[in-house]
């Protein structure tokens, strides 16, 4: 990281400059996505196991409709 004071490269480990002793600032954590992962697959199972007993259901039950 390059002090904003001065411009000297600095290690990321360092909380003040080595050349101008004033105090950098601290690195910004990554931004971490929100969710968990297995929430997602389980709802994409839970969406998938709905449209298959919706297909089950209209299999039976529409030719059934159909046949009155």
């Amino acid at each position: 990281m390059d002090c904003p004071n001065c411009g000297v490269y600095n290690p990321e480990s360092r909380d003040v400059c080595w050349r101008c002793d004033k105090e950098l600032p601290q690195p910004k954590e990554p931004k971490k996505r929100p969710g968990d992962p297995s929430m997602a697959v389980r709802r994409m199972w839970i969406i998938v196991g709905i449209a298959v007993v919706l297909w089950l259901l209209l299999s039976v039950l529409l030719p059934m409709l159909l046949n009155r």
